[in-house]
């Protein structure tokens, strides 16, 4: 059996800048700001991690569980105090660039190599040769794909693939949002079982009786029974209901409920379409910039379509 001599110091390093990387991209992608000083912590943890499973009698760190476990605490280290909801993001994004920068190191070190491996021992052999020009070129690829993938975030070129416009209509009045298509987004209403969009109070507010705006237009949250109880006399009192919801930085809270007369979704420059839809209004504002008013489940959306 062949015999490699591992040098944990360098496989400490290593793993330290590979990890910060790793993390600095799952932040910009999640959308969830950290600071050099948190990725740092938890490219060291992880870093650690990798050290001690290569420690003798320590083979049991490298099982798929322990695995799962050590990425899970490095990331709750590292991004943490986030919602359920975002920190499921960052784990996916954690995994998927985890994926992604040890997919191009290894094509990066196997593309250098100009000889034929004729053995899985020249394959260790091949990585130790070329391990470090690896890591630095893949880096610096992965640095510029993330930059590049960031940089049509923030202009909206990505985001646009997933904005559908939706009219809604009430009485002899109308208004016009534009919808994220959100998958974490399942809500229902309980009465119905229809689904729900979410939606920004503002571009609401002409739609709504006028003795629901302080209520929202006040600081801090309303009590959603204060407003159904405040809508006893209104003839419109029909169309709102409590929905309950374990997101929008909460895990538990409730959402008035609105039931306009119709729903209407735009999409690819078609006929709008008419869907069966509860509206839950939402105080604040969904997206800093204002490029989105409203949520949308994927249940609203037509597969064939």
């Amino acid at each position: 059996m062949t015999a490699y001599t591992v040098y944990l110091d360098q496989v400490f390093l290593g793993n330290m800048v590979m990890n910060y990387v790793i993390l600095w991209a799952a932040s910009k992608l999640s959308r969830v700001p950290v600071g050099k000083t948190r990725l740092a912590a938890g490219a060291a943890l992880g870093a650690g991690y990798a050290v001690v499973a290569l420690l003798p009698g320590c083979s049991l760190l490298l099982t798929t569980g322990f695995k799962t476990a050590a990425s899970i605490i490095i990331t709750a280290a590292t991004f943490f105090p986030v919602s359920l909801r975002k920190f499921i993001t960052c784990l996916g994004c954690f995994y998927l660039t985890s994926f992604v920068l040890g997919g191009l190191v290894f094509g990066v070190i196997f593309f250098l190599h100009a000889g034929v491996i004729t053995s899985l021992n020249g394959v260790g052999v091949i990585i130790n040769q070329h391990l470090w020009k690896g890591i630095i070129m893949g880096l610096a690829a992965f640095w510029a794909a993330v930059k590049g993938f960031n940089a049509l975030q923030k202009k909206g070129l990505l985001e646009n693939i997933f904005k559908i416009p939706v009219l809604i209509r009430s009485e002899s009045k109308q208004v016009k949002v534009d919808a994220l298509l959100d998958t974490g987004n399942q809500l229902k209403d309980p009465m119905t079982g229809r689904p729900v969009i979410v939606v920004e109070y503002s571009p609401l507010k002409p739609l709504l009786p006028v003795q629901l705006h302080p209520f929202f237009e006040a600081e801090g949250d309303a009590d959603i029974w204060e407003i159904l109880s405040s809508l006893g006399g209104c003839g419109a009192a029909s169309r709102f209901s409590a929905i309950p919801f374990q997101s929008l930085g909460k895990t538990k809270g409730l959402l008035l409920g609105y039931r306009p007369d119709e729903v209407l979704l735009e999409r690819n420059g078609r006929q709008p379409c008419a869907v069966k839809a509860i509206l839950a209004i939402y105080r604040k504002s969904l997206f800093p910039g204002g490029s989105y008013q409203a949520l949308l489940g994927p249940n609203l959306i037509d597969p064939a379509s």
